[in-house]
């Protein structure tokens, strides 16, 4: 009888306990199921306002269906949903561009100037020019063009004609180095280096590189190493996480111990300048910078200078950025040239007539033959164009929510134009001269 009274006083407590806590599951289920139904359409709602693109898993999104060159799988995607698309590729939502008029808009417009928060900026530090954005980009970029254009890039001026004459110089150099292998198998690639790191050197630093100099040898081993590390770092741009793993872990500490051998390189560069400064006679891009520090410490700005970094620091990374951009990619494309006139022998040989018949062999071609030499013009354009070695140009982040086209872009999208579909959309090539034909396919 105990037992019995004493089980219905406890059901009947629990049972009343229960009514309660239903009731308030009840209105919590409630709750939550609203609030997911109002993040559910905001959720559409976003994915609808976004330009269009494949599906993909949570935390990894579109990388897993992502199978070999990045260009040729953003060109299928360009295909499929349009020249602007989007995609989720880890934590990054990435927007990419296919179209000329479309990239050539969007970069002209502030809101798109930003740079992505990656690993690889946060390994450089927010130095240089390549990686940097917002006013220290602004700085910087002005200063640059200025300075180059009175060192020679330019299409105008003495400083044209002083960037000839370097590139005559290495250029006769380059072919007498050439003309002792007196016909054997040769690899093109370290003489092209040299040849082309010297017309660099020049402008940026003063420094000149001797044909199989063990100095230059290891200073290309390091930037030619560098590119490989950084690619072993990208997935890190999509999962930050992949930063703890031991292996990326190693290759950080590599390309940390590979930046600070280059550094000493540079700063004995910038040593040497510093000892041999004289401000009426501005040598190159090093003795440029060194006029803008002094400059800044006369006028008490010397804080402020580079958004405050350290001066000598950014001098280093200026230089990696032109030296590794350009060398790179003028050597890689003269390459490609080679490899095109090697595989069409009747653009080579129309070339070498035109070459004949204009500027002879008595004397090295020059910039006043152009105009005369549309046959040539129109290959190297079109060998450029063929050869597409920065399928992926620079990307770019939004720095605040952008409407495009109809479709919202938020902040913080990294924004990819898609050079290579620029490059391979026949309807873009407008040519007079029926040359370039033979490199079309």
């Amino acid at each position: 009888m105990f037992v019995e009274i004493a089980a219905q006083c406890i059901w009947g407590s629990i049972k009343d306990v229960y009514k309660i806590d239903l009731f308030n599951v009840y209105n919590i289920v409630v709750f939550i199921v609203v609030i997911g139904l109002v993040r559910l359409v905001q959720w559409v709602r976003y994915l609808r306002s976004l330009p269009p693109g494949p599906w993909g898993f949570p935390i990894l999104g579109y990388l897993p269906f992502i199978k070999g060159d990045l260009h040729l799988q953003f060109g299928r995607l360009a295909a499929e949903y349009g020249s602007m698309f989007s995609a989720k590729l880890g934590s990054q939502l990435i927007v990419v561009l296919s179209d000329h008029r479309t990239i050539r808009e969007t970069f002209r417009r502030e809101e798109f100037s930003g740079r992505p928060h990656t690993e690889f900026m946060n390994i450089l530090g927010g130095y240089g020019i390549v990686n940097t954005e917002g006013a220290m980009w602004k700085e910087q970029r002005k200063f640059l063009h200025e300075k180059l254009r009175y060192f020679g890039m330019t299409y105008m001026g003495n400083g044209r004609k002083s960037m000839e004459t370097r590139i005559k110089r290495e250029i006769e150099t380059m072919i007498h180095t050439l003309s002792v292998k007196s016909g054997a198998p040769t690899d093109l690639s370290p003489t092209l280096s040299v040849s082309i790191s010297n017309v660099i050197c020049s402008i940026i630093m003063g420094v000149r590189f001797q044909h199989g100099d063990a100095k230059f040898s290891r200073f290309m081993e390091l930037i030619d190493e560098g590119f490989k590390l950084f690619g072993r770092m990208v997935p890190v741009n999509f999962i930050p996480l992949m930063r703890y793993l031991p292996g990326l872990c190693k290759v950080r500490d590599k390309l940390s111990r590979n930046r600070s051998e280059m550094a000493e390189f540079f700063q004995e560069t910038v040593d040497e300048h510093r000892n041999t400064f004289d401000k009426e006679n501005i040598r190159d891009i090093v003795d440029a910078y060194l006029v803008e520090i002094e400059k800044a410490q006369t006028e008490g700005r010397s804080a402020s200078l580079f958004q405050g970094k350290n001066h000598d620091r950014q001098m280093h990374q200026i230089l990696g950025d032109l030296f590794s951009a350009g060398m790179e990619t003028v050597k890689t494309t003269l390459e490609w040239a080679v490899i095109l006139m090697l595989h069409h022998p009747e653009a080579a040989k129309a070339v070498q007539e035109e070459l004949d018949h204009i500027v002879g062999r008595s004397r090295m071609p020059a910039l006043e033959d152009l105009p005369y030499l549309p046959i040539t013009e129109a290959t190297i354009l079109e060998v450029m164009r063929r050869s597409s070695i920065v399928p992926l140009g620079t990307t770019h982040a939004t720095t605040r929510d952008v409407k495009f086209n109809g479709f919202t872009i938020p902040a913080g999208t990294q924004v990819v134009p898609l050079l290579h579909a620029v490059h391979m959309d026949r309807s873009t090539i407008t040519t007079t001269v029926d040359i370039a034909c033979y490199l079309l396919t």
